[in-house]
């Protein structure tokens, strides 16, 4: 009876911490094999910084994260089984889904907004690039093909009057390594989120050219919490475990945000001096962390515009968006 009132008092506690529904925790946690990035994340970077703020982590679920470079990368794993859920841009996660990747978006983890920072392209101060038409025959580093970075350069290029597959070069760069590509001028324009661009400003010689708002003027969900649609199947419990915790973690940054970033520059999470971090200004999240459907019906509506997609394999955003899984 000791042993079953104990179980009970778990069970109890998952409850609530889920939202007062009732779910019965397994014996050992669920593990949870994420694959996430190297920019933007801070909100869920919290969560392995500070794991005593997710009340499930570790009861629930384990939070295994590896971190990959690029969104190919982290894609080809997860396709590989390698990875049960991760952080994936909304154009890719379209993309996906349209061509049969089984994966669905269940969380918001930031968004790019007229209302916070912004990602930018930038250029050495010196170089003579003044305006984005200034980019004819030029090379600017992006991520990714078929990335957000991608397409925002692109939609800057169309709005000036030039064509990105004729007037400029666009070529992959870790955005680990963009800084350093384009001070040795390897590249002429370079893209930067946070807190790549702060660090890149400090030092100095460099300037904003444009940012992602500049062809694409509007909200859009920048990453996504993606999982793969058997996992959700098979543990849907562990999921919204652990999605209770992210809703918690991102109100708790954005609340502390300072005390936050402390927390991460001492798990060692990011890689630059402390002030700086501190400081910087940082993207718009959203409390609830619920995807934003009309943001993304006009995404891909940009990879139809692009040529990305053909019309014929737009989705219905049902298939990909799920934010069921969130608190209520």
């Amino acid at each position: 009876m000791r042993c079953m009132g104990r179980a009970m008092v778990g069970v109890v506690i998952l409850a609530v911490a889920l939202g007062g529904t009732a779910v019965v925790a397994s014996a050992q946690p669920v593990p949870l094999r994420f694959g996430g990035g190297f920019a933007a994340e801070d909100n869920l970077w919290i969560m392995q910084a500070r794991p005593e703020l997710t009340p499930n982590q570790g009861r629930a679920y384990t939070l295994q994260v590896t971190r990959f470079r690029a969104n190919l990368d982290r894609l080809n794993a997860f396709q590989a089984g390698q990875l049960d859920c991760g952080t994936v841009p909304s154009g890719t996660a379209i993309l996906a889904r349209a061509q049969g990747v089984k994966l669905k978006g269940v969380a918001s983890l930031v968004i790019e907004s007229p209302q916070g920072f912004s990602t930018s392209y930038l250029v050495l101060a010196d170089a003579g690039i003044n305006a984005v038409r200034d980019l004819r025959g030029k090379t600017i580093g992006i991520v990714d093909y078929k990335s957000a970075t991608d397409l925002w350069a692109r939609m800057a290029l169309v709005k000036h009057g030039l064509d990105p597959d004729r007037d400029a070069k666009l070529v992959v760069v870790p955005f680990p390594a963009m800084g350093n590509a384009l001070r040795t001028k390897k590249i002429d324009a370079g893209v930067f989120p946070q807190p790549f661009y702060a660090a890149e400003m400090q030092k100095g010689g460099v300037k904003l050219l444009f940012n992602a708002k500049e062809g694409v003027p509007y909200e859009e969900e920048l990453l996504l919490i993606f999982c793969s649609e058997t996992y959700l199947a098979r543990q849907a419990q562990a999921v919204r475990a652990f999605l209770s915790d992210f809703v918690k973690a991102t109100g708790y940054y954005l609340d502390r945000t300072r005390e936050s970033r402390q927390a991460i520059l001492e798990a060692k999470l990011v890689q630059i001096p402390a002030p700086l971090y501190l400081g910087l200004q940082d993207y718009a999240r959203r409390r609830d962390a619920r995807i934003s459907s009309e943001a993304m019906e006009k995404q891909q509506e940009l990879l139809v515009q692009l040529g990305w997609m053909e019309k014929e394999r737009r989705i219905r955003m049902e298939e990909l968006v799920d934010n069921s899984y969130l608190p209520r």
